[in-house]
């Protein structure tokens, strides 16, 4: 039986010490964000994933077998489920274009158009937005750049780009709710504008 310090600290896990599940997160958290970032060029993604990996470990602790060391096994997870995630993106983005190409077979186009002046009240929306904010949101809407070069452009942190991002999309579904079931399509594809 491998006996290492490794080991020991998995088996701590599986005796359901936290401090020790606790130490192994701490220690490995931001090394498989960063491989899972590899994967997924992008910074949400990745920690969701990495998340869900401690989370399962956490979970399954009592009946895993790893037999390999415990970091391989988290890195070898992390791996799987990037993988299981662009998987599933190349399914919902199959499916999409599938239905775009029907709907245009059909030539009903009815559907497609907006309410009257629902663009001028989504710029209105965007246009109160703080102005720091409402820079970001451009930035990353219209202009299409991920949150790390945001970060750069403007000399800010990703974690603030993030917040600012997340706030945004807040205020601007909370403005325009009315047209809930037009507004995120245009707001997350960029609107045209």
């Amino acid at each position: 039986m491998n006996t290492s310090p490794e080991q020991g600290i998995f088996e701590a896990i599986r005796k359901d010490d936290r401090k020790a599940f606790e130490q192994v997160f701490r220690e490995n958290y931001r090394p498989l964000k960063a491989f899972a970032f590899r994967y997924t060029n992008d910074l949400a993604t990745s920690e969701n994933i990495v998340q869900d990996v401690f989370l399962k470990l956490w979970q399954n602790r009592h009946h895993l077998e790893i037999t390999s060391s415990l970091i391989h096994y988290l890195f070898r997870a992390v791996r799987n489920h990037s993988l299981n995630h662009l998987d599933k993106a190349k399914v919902r983005s199959g499916y999409l274009r599938m239905q775009i190409e029907r709907s245009y077979e059909e030539g009903d186009y009815s559907s497609y158009y907006p309410e009257i002046g629902l663009l001028e009240k989504i710029e209105a929306a965007i246009n109160a937005l703080p102005a720091k904010r409402q820079e970001i949101f451009r930035l990353a809407r219209e202009e299409g750049l991920k949150y790390r070069e945001i970060a750069d452009q403007l000399n800010l942190s990703v974690k603030t780009v993030e917040t600012q991002m997340t706030l945004a999309l807040k205020q601007l579904r909370d403005s325009l709710k009315e047209y809930h079931h037009l507004v995120l399509f245009f707001i997350l594809a960029g609107k045209g504008i």
